[in-house]
């Protein structure tokens, strides 16, 4: 019985040790990302046409917008200038939207693919009714791919040090001794000694295999559980943090509900500030922007 009670004693000094040390190296790890984050905010620059040169795209991605939210700040700008509508405004439930008008000359080639994809069918489809003739439902609107749009912007923000690729960890992270598992080795040569004199052949065993264990975690050097980069920059932060000032009559939350959005802003409206600019725009960009859920019912229902 005392072999056990020194072999499970043994144990949870070896457990209490590494859990300790581990705790300690995540203390260090979480301190060495913090001190690399505050050196590349205290570092950043940021040239004074940043702004203008990313555009609303960029910056939106900066800001973690999705596909969906760059194609929802282009329909917003298209909705704003008049050129896309609602083609039954008064009538509840899904209803599509139908391009029609001139696009501004100052349109880029996003929006130009989404105004051409919501215009009028040249030749009606016989396999739809007239209804589906006209317009496009706005979350049916596959095209223009914006997936691709959003990739390049990344890549540039990247390459220009506004942002990080993913998964990126702290560079020079090395493990420190660990101090509570070196005592907890020592401790296992008594351990040892004891279950070999008293001919506990097995507990020593294990007891020896779980020091070894032990020994590993308290040798210093080799990796550590990694602490991942912020995928935004202190460059990036910086940029995000200027527009956002500069613009800060766009955002919604401060904006007075009587101020309308010119349209060449709302894009850049959207990029800093989310979705809810859409609802100055229209409300029913939103409501319209995820089908109506279909109820199937069941056998027996």
């Amino acid at each position: 019985m005392t072999e056990w009670l020194i072999f499970a004693g043994y144990l949870v000094i070896a457990s209490t040790a590494w859990s300790l040390d581990g705790t300690a190296r995540g203390t260090a790890e979480d301190a060495r990302l913090k001190a690399f984050v505050d050196q590349d905010r205290h570092s950043a620059v940021v040239e004074p046409d940043a702004m203008e040169r990313l555009g609303p795209l960029a910056l939106g991605s900066l800001s973690g917008r999705d596909h969906w939210e760059v194609k929802q700040g282009a329909v917003a700008r298209l909705v704003a200038e008049g050129l896309l509508h609602r083609t039954s405004p008064d009538e509840p439930g899904q209803q599509r939207w139908v391009a029609r008008g001139t696009l501004p000359e100052d349109a880029d080639e996003f929006e130009r693919e989404l105004w051409a994809a919501a215009t009028p069918l040249r030749v009606p489809d016989p396999a739809f009714s007239s209804a589906h003739d006209e317009g496009v439902y706005l979350w049916n609107l596959h095209a223009p791919n914006a997936h691709h749009l959003l990739d390049e912007a990344k890549a540039r923000l990247i390459g220009e040090g506004y942002a990080r690729g993913p998964f990126e960890p702290v560079p020079g992270g090395r493990r420190l001794r660990g101090r509570w598992s070196t005592a907890a080795t020592a401790a296992a040569v008594p351990v040892v000694a004891v279950l070999v004199l008293d001919h506990a052949w097995i507990r020593a065993v294990l007891a020896l295999i779980i020091g070894m264990a032990t020994l590993g975690q308290a040798v210093p050097g080799g990796p550590v559980m990694p602490r991942w980069l912020p995928t935004t920059t202190g460059k990036g932060e910086k940029v995000l943090r200027m527009a956002r000032e500069r613009f800060a009559d766009l955002d919604p939350a401060t904006r007075p509900d009587t101020q309308a959005y010119d349209p060449r802003q709302v894009r850049m409206a959207v990029a800093l500030f989310g979705s809810t600019v859409l609802e100055r725009i229209d409300d029913k960009i939103l409501t319209d922007w995820a089908p109506e859920p279909v109820f199937v019912e069941g056998p027996g229902e």
